[in-house]
């Protein structure tokens, strides 16, 4: 599907972000379009929905956009995993749960990526909640590793994430035997 005729410069730009990583909510977004402020991201969110270009998610405390067309376009059932993979705790969890292949322990997780217990607590359960994890006892292990490996590849974090999902990645891979 072609690309939604967008006029004005600035919304143009907001959907590119948009488009380029869905997901993100409006922080981020106007993160990613540093020479606007706020209030401008915002209103031209609004028009983007009005025109139903742009659909936005509500998930947690966050509202989350994503485009209603096209390439990027995102099913139902992604935005569940994905609005967690745009976080940097979840997405690490998730990076340091692939590359062990096998259940880990709250434990394992902490010590590894060197998160405050209470606060992998948090996402851990956060992430059982929308079916990222299951667990037993003590051992914690992703519900489809395959979808979410794929889902990091189609729907390709920020830079900045992958620097540290890459970060991440070689420190997890220096302890691994080849």
């Amino acid at each position: 599907m072609p690309e939604p005729e967008i006029e004005v410069e600035n919304r143009k730009k907001i959907y590119q972000v948009i488009e380029e990583f869905p997901g993100l909510h409006m922080r981020e977004i106007k993160r990613r379009t540093d020479d606007m402020s706020m209030n401008l991201v915002r209103y031209h969110i609004g028009q983007l929905k009005k025109y139903d270009i742009v659909e936005e998610v509500e998930e947690g405390e966050y509202k989350r956009y994503y485009p209603k067309e096209g390439e990027k376009r995102v099913d139902f059932e992604d935005k569940r995993y994905l609005a967690l993979l745009r976080e940097e705790i979840p997405l690490s969890v998730v990076v340091y749960m692939l590359s062990e292949g096998e259940p880990v322990s709250h434990g394992d997780i902490k010590e590894e990526l060197d998160i405050a217990a209470s606060t992998l607590s948090y996402h851990l359960k956060k992430m059982r909640k929308k079916g990222l994890l299951q667990r037993d006892g003590r051992e914690y292990w992703l519900s489809e590793p395959k979808e979410i490996s794929n889902l990091l590849v189609k729907y390709e974090p920020p830079k900045d994430v992958i620097d540290e999902f890459i970060d991440l990645w070689e420190s997890l891979s220096l302890g691994m035997a080849f």
